[in-house]
């Protein structure tokens, strides 16, 4: 065979189709394209038999008393195929690895204290992302797996098409074009439906959830609930709290703003029912504190409670 048809960069540009159409009637008109299809087919059939260490120290031992004699030429040519096949074999592992590293390679997207992102999905979707969460998903492999991780709180707007999944650590989503939030921070998760239709899974529970329904887990099972609301209150800059316990408040406070409150124990389980906004740090410590006859101090990023 023309060495030029065994030439690395030759097989390469022909495997991935890149040959010129000079080159390509050039291996048509040898009569070797067959041969080189035949090693590519063959190839799929290879396997790697078990070896053994013992009988290979035996031939090992036995080789030590043979002559070595030069192959007749008419071996050269099984063995020049398979050198092209080791060299077929290369190229389309390596171009196996490079192509399966950049569809499954993932795109991550975190947020800080204080900070909110929007990002747009290949298909259209809308992913709003709360403060301190981050969401994964493979972009490359969008259109056949439109599957998100995330670990924090985020609300979605799916655009329809093929199945829609949210993961977290605590349970799941699958839904095929709706508006939704999920909050899924440390010991919550929670789900929201605000268009469409949602299902939830959570331990062995499943739930599916329309316009105005939600859903908490509470123990090992989820709780369903009504909302009436458009969209998520954190999108519009505040959180609302209804009986909840002083510590989760404070916990949400420190999301929003750079600050730590030292919140003695004697406190933590007393109830909050009120809004605080996530503009103004003075204004929500005001509203929290004052209103349940708690005295505080600001110095600096921290803040103490009395």
């Amino acid at each position: 065979m023309d060495s030029k048809f065994t030439d690395e960069d030759f097989l390469a540009r022909w495997l991935d189709n890149r040959l010129t159409n000079e080159e390509q009637a050039e291996l048509e008109n040898s009569g070797e394209l067959n041969n080189l299809k035949a090693v590519v087919d063959d190839i799929g059939t290879w396997k790697v038999e078990k070896f053994n260490v013992n009988k290979g120290l035996e031939d090992l031992k036995k080789r030590k008393k043979l002559v070595i004699t030069p192959a007749p030429q008419r071996k050269q040519s099984k063995i020049h195929w398979l050198s092209i096949a080791a060299s077929v074999l290369f190229l389309l592992t390596a171009g196996y690895f490079t192509v399966n590293y950049f569809i499954t390679k993932e795109t991550t997207i975190t947020t800080e204290i204080a900070e909110t992102k929007s990002i747009t999905l290949p298909d259209g979707s809308v992913v709003e992302i709360d403060a301190l969460s981050k969401v994964t998903y493979q972009k490359k492999d969008w259109e056949n797996n439109r599957t998100i991780t995330l670990d924090g709180q985020a609300f979605f707007d799916v655009t329809k098409g093929r199945p829609f999944k949210v993961v977290t650590e605590t349970g799941s989503i699958n839904v095929l074009g709706t508006q939704f939030n999920v909050n899924a921070r440390a010991q919550i998760f929670e789900v929201k439906c605000y268009e469409g239709k949602v299902k939830v899974f959570y331990n062995t529970d499943a739930e599916i959830l329309t316009k105005g329904e939600s859903v908490i887990a509470k123990a090992d099972h989820l709780i369903n609930n009504t909302h009436t609301s458009n969209a998520p209150d954190w999108l519009k800059g505040f959180s609302k709290y209804n009986e909840t316990k002083l510590l989760d408040v404070v916990n949400d406070l420190e999301l929003y703003y750079e600050v730590h409150i030292e919140l003695p124990s004697k406190y933590q389980d007393l109830q909050f029912t009120g809004t605080l906004t996530h503009k103004d740090l003075y204004t929500a410590l005001e509203t929290l504190f004052t209103s349940m006859e708690i005295s505080y101090k600001v110095n600096n990023n921290s803040v103490t409670v009395n």
